[in-house]
């Protein structure tokens, strides 16, 4: 078995990276289960863990913008550890990869890169395929890498400095936690790949964005029309919708209900939800009907005068929802994305009148009737 100490002093080292005061876990962890504690093996990689693409700024190239872990021996069986930052500019990702190879010593190793981060403007312009095919059919691509689309350019996103560890580790936890409260979807490379493939489904992509003190948060979601960003986003409370809607909750989803009836608002937590989708067409028209059943309780109520009951709060919960996910399939078919899925559905249902090439514009006109029905099953102060 071998050992290694890793020695990480705080100084910063000026252009090209900084040495990180801590690893995270799962960074350390990497090495055990990939067996790389090699000496040599380790001083030859430089292992990305995070890659952004953007749209130039005064040509069609690409931007491509990538944070590694550089490991040196420090001597003494220690490790001097190194965030860097690389970027350059070419037509395509492969010309991007022999670029940024050209760049430093070794290898860059692209096999743990957790994050991808493509700037809105790219995404709407060409799209995300032509960026990731080269990844998933390389064979040291990470077809589980997190794809997420950026307000503004992605490697601002990218070139952000923590002071304890990687910005990519901090974006890969934030993903984390928004895919488990059903705040943003649970996409891959391969899973986002493959479903533009599929031509019956447009996708909906975590949106991220930079705050005024330079912290990444999220910001929602990004609707797509085939491999393009519409240009149209949703918010955390709205994807989480939009997640329920699919049959896709996770752990939970958490919405606020606000009323007149009401001083303030009041936050029900989604436990359960069971959803049926049914889309019929007669006379060359498409509708679909969505309903949705929810299982909740009650995370925070307050009134003066708490006068409502359960049975009372249901009704009011429900009908707000309804609107919500109303307004959420109008926006849905203004930006064009069926990211509802319903031309699975219908060129299923209806395989003999299926007419691919005419969906997007029949989209259109298709007519989407949600119904939302909460039970909310428990609270500290209500019966």
């Amino acid at each position: 078995m071998h050992s290694a100490f890793v020695f990480l002093p705080s100084k910063e080292t000026g252009k090209g990276g900084f040495l990180l005061r801590k690893i995270p876990v799962i960074f350390i962890a990497m090495f055990f289960l990939a067996g790389c504690w090699d000496q040599n093996q380790l001083n030859d990689n430089r292992l990305v863990n995070g890659i952004s693409f953007d749209k130039a700024e005064e040509s069609d190239h690409i931007l491509g913008t990538v944070r590694a872990i550089n490991i040196r021996s420090a001597g003494g069986g220690k490790f001097e550890v190194k965030d860097e930052f690389y970027e350059t500019e070419n037509e395509t990702v492969t010309q991007l990869a022999v670029d940024l190879q050209n760049k430093v010593s070794g290898n860059m190793d692209v096999g743990k890169a957790f994050v991808i981060v493509v700037g809105e403007e790219l995404a709407k312009t060409k799209g995300i395929t032509s960026l990731v095919e080269p990844i998933l059919r390389s064979t040291r691509g990470y077809i589980s890498s997190r794809i997420v689309i950026s307000e503004g350019k992605g490697h601002e996103i990218l070139s952000l400095k923590l002071e304890d560890s990687p910005i990519v580790f901090e974006v890969d936890n934030l993903l984390t936690g928004g895919t488990k409260g059903t705040s943003i979807p649970k996409e891959t490379t391969f899973t986002a790949w493959n479903e533009i493939s599929d031509k019956t489904n447009d996708i909906f992509l975590p949106y991220i964005k930079k705050d005024n003190q330079d912290k990444v948060m999220l910001a929602g979601s990004a609707l797509f029309n085939g491999d393009k960003f519409t240009g149209d986003t949703l918010t955390t409370s709205q994807t989480s919708l939009l997640l329920i809607l699919r049959n896709e909750l996770e752990n939970r989803a958490i919405l606020s209900i606000r009323s007149d009836e009401l001083s303030q608002p009041f936050t029900i937590v989604i436990d359960k939800a069971k959803t049926k989708m049914d889309v019929r067409k007669k006379n060359g028209k498409v509708t679909c009907t969505i309903t949705a059943d929810l299982q909740a309780r009650i995370q925070s109520y307050y009134e003066d005068k708490p006068s409502e009951d359960l049975k009372n709060l249901n009704t009011l919960a429900s009908k707000k929802l309804t609107k919500k996910a109303k307004e959420l399939t109008d926006l849905l078919i203004k930006a064009n994305s069926d990211a509802l899925g319903i031309a699975k559905d219908l060129s299923t249902k209806y395989p003999d009148s299926w007419n691919a090439e005419a969906w997007k514009q029949d989209y259109q006109q298709v007519t989407i009737n949600p119904k939302v029905n909460v039970m909310i099953l428990g609270s500290n102060n209500l019966k």
